[in-house]
């Protein structure tokens, strides 16, 4: 199954939240984008780890039950609701009861893993289920932290997941146009506020046909509320007219089940 089709710029929601002013046009950020490719290198469901959507070709294969990394995981499929911090499965602990069997880890895949951290999925897009285990410095033991479900894939930069823009609906872009307007849509938490000098330099790619744009936000440091993100403005300038292409929003990645898996993971 494949994600929906990209999402063309031009058609808004009927509730437009306020815009910008002039003035704040003419004191927001103006990026320079740096070349990136057509489809992300990496993706991430804002579950755990980044990892290429190669990850999710091919099938399954088996997993090292005696990785301490893949008991934590077959710790949280045996008892999602126990206390991960014990090194024990349940299947193993003492009991007056008879011992019940280790979960299936049939269909799950390890996605990503550094020396501390592992992402384990099973299904692929829009039914991929993520598991993120890591490792306990102090104790050097192995616990779930955390999982989700049906979240969309999205464009992955040094850990920090592609935030969504549209083009600024007072100013239609023309073939001329070496600057564009943008309203940025934080991805992650921030309290309400804008995004301003947090904008990373964005990644474009450019063919004959398309404009693929992905923008970051850098989050804010510590506890941010979940208040509704307001729009940020933005200008990116291209490095040539925009002619006729067709603009489009990378942030949310496309995955298919025919997708060439060295494309996919193409850098």
């Amino acid at each position: 199954m494949s994600e929906p089709t990209p999402r063309r710029l031009g058609r808004f929601s009927k509730h437009e939240p306020k815009l910008p002013s002039e003035r704040d046009w003419e004191r927001s950020a103006v990026l320079e984008p740096r070349p990136g490719p057509r489809d992300p290198a990496l993706v991430s469901d804002g579950g755990g780890l980044p990892f290429p959507l190669a990850a999710l070709a091919g099938a399954a294969g088996a997993l090292d039950a005696d990785d301490p990394a893949v008991a934590a995981l077959s710790r949280y499929l045996a008892d999602p609701e126990a206390p991960q911090h014990s090194a024990s499965a349940p299947w193993k602990r003492g009991s007056t009861a008879p011992a019940a069997p280790p979960p299936s880890l049939d269909g799950w895949r390890l996605l990503a893993r550094t020396d501390e951290e592992a992402l384990f999925g099973r299904g692929r897009p829009p039914q991929l289920l993520t598991v993120a285990v890591r490792q306990d410095g102090r104790r050097r033991t192995w616990a779930h932290v955390g999982a989700s479900a049906g979240e969309q894939l999205r464009a992955a930069r040094e850990r920090i997941r592609a935030s969504s823009w549209r083009l600024d609906p007072t100013q239609a872009p023309q073939p001329d146009d070496t600057v564009l307007r943008v309203l940025v849509k934080e991805q992650t938490f921030a309290s309400g506020q804008r995004a301003d000098r947090r904008v990373l330099v964005p990644d474009i790619y450019v063919d004959e046909n398309e404009v693929v744009l992905t923008l970051f936000v850098k989050p804010r440091p510590g506890y941010q509320t979940g208040d509704r993100n307001p729009e940020t403005p933005v200008r990116i300038a291209l490095a040539e007219p925009l002619g006729t292409r067709q603009l489009i929003d990378g942030a949310v990645a496309q995955y298919s089940p025919w997708a060439r898996p060295d494309r996919a993971s193409s850098s």
